[in-house]
């Protein structure tokens, strides 16, 4: 599970979550980029790190959802597309179960 808001670096990504709260994402207009992965304001959470503008900006996959995320490097013509996204923070005593496929590319 990742709880920051990421993008990953494969060509595509399948997940779907069984049980538990599902994938958040953000659409790309309101993303900053640069406060992704090492820019995030020195390990700032990410409602303080400048990644989002407003907590309504973000979405939620439910539960039994199947999303395929197109990644940022391994897809061709896709470096500043692809998804942030994370897992939700589970709850106390809460149960997570996922699947996600990493697709992988030849070169």
């Amino acid at each position: 599970m990742c709880p920051r808001f990421h993008v990953d670096n494969v060509p595509c990504w399948l997940v779907t979550t069984y049980v538990s709260r599902s994938t958040q994402w953000l659409p790309n207009p309101v993303v900053d980029r640069s406060k992704l992965g090492r820019g995030n304001n020195n390990g700032r959470p990410d409602e303080l790190s400048g990644i989002y503008l407003d907590v309504e900006d973000i979405r939620q996959l439910k539960c039994g959802d199947v999303a395929l995320l197109k990644g940022a490097a391994r897809w061709e013509g896709n470096k500043y597309n692809s998804l942030a996204h994370r897992s939700p923070t589970p709850k106390s005593g809460e149960t997570h179960l996922l699947l996600t496929l990493d697709f992988v590319s030849s070169d």
